[in-house]
C-alpha cells in the first residue's frame, strides 16, 4: 500500500469524496467545499494507488468557521485544531487510510502544542468513527444535541492538557 498525503488543491475532490459519504457526514455545497479547502491547516488529501482515497479537514481555532459544531468548541476552548471531517472513500476502507490521516493531524498538533477536537454522532451512533477516535486516544468532553436533525454529537478531545479553557 503506497499512501501519500498531499495538499487538497481542488474543492471538487472534497465535494466528491464528502457527498459520497452522506449520511455519515453532512452534505457539502460547492461554496462550503471551497471555503474549507482554503482554510485547511495541513495537506489533507490521501492518495492510495494513485486515486483519491480520503480527506481530512483540519481548521484552526481562530478561522471563524460558521458551524454550530465548531462554535461549541470555540465557546469553551482555545489552542486547538478542529477536525471538521475525516472521510475515507468506500473502496479504500479497511486499508489504514483514516489512521494515517489522524497520524498526520497528530504530528501537526504536537508541532503546534495544540489539542485536537472532533465531533462524532453518538445518537444514533456512528460506531465505526467512535471506535476509531477512542482507539486514537480521544476522550469525550461533552455532547451537543441538534433537534433539527434529531442527532447528538459526542465532543471529543485529544491532548486536552494543551487546550485552554475559557472562563
Amino acid at each position: 500500500m503506497a499512501l501519500e498525503i498531499t495538499a487538497l488543491d481542488h474543492p471538487n475532490t472534497l465535494l466528491e469524496i464528502n457527498n459520497a459519504a452522506v449520511p455519515d457526514v453532512g452534505a457539502l455545497t460547492t461554496a462550503k467545499a471551497q471555503w474549507l479547502s482554503e482554510h485547511v491547516m495541513l495537506p489533507g488529501l490521501a492518495i492510495l494507488d494513485g486515486q483519491p482515497a480520503g480527506v481530512v479537514i483540519v481548521l484552526s481555532d481562530s478561522c471563524g468557521y460558521a458551524s454550530d459544531y465548531y462554535r461549541w468548541f470555540t465557546d469553551r476552548y482555545e489552542n486547538f485544531l478542529y477536525i471538521d471531517r475525516v472521510i475515507v472513500a468506500e473502496w479504500a476502507r479497511g486499508r489504514g487510510v483514516a489512521k494515517q490521516l489522524y497520524q498526520a493531524v497528530d504530528r501537526l498538533a504536537q508541532a503546534s502544542n495544540a489539542a485536537i477536537v472532533a465531533d462524532v454522532y453518538s445518537d444514533p451512533p456512528n460506531t465505526r468513527s467512535l471506535n476509531l477516535h477512542r482507539t486514537m486516544g480521544f476522550l469525550e468532553v461533552g455532547t451537543q444535541y441538534f433537534p433539527a436533525i434529531n442527532k447528538t454529537a459526542a465532543k471529543l478531545m485529544k491532548y486536552g492538557e494543551q487546550a485552554k479553557q475559557k472562563v
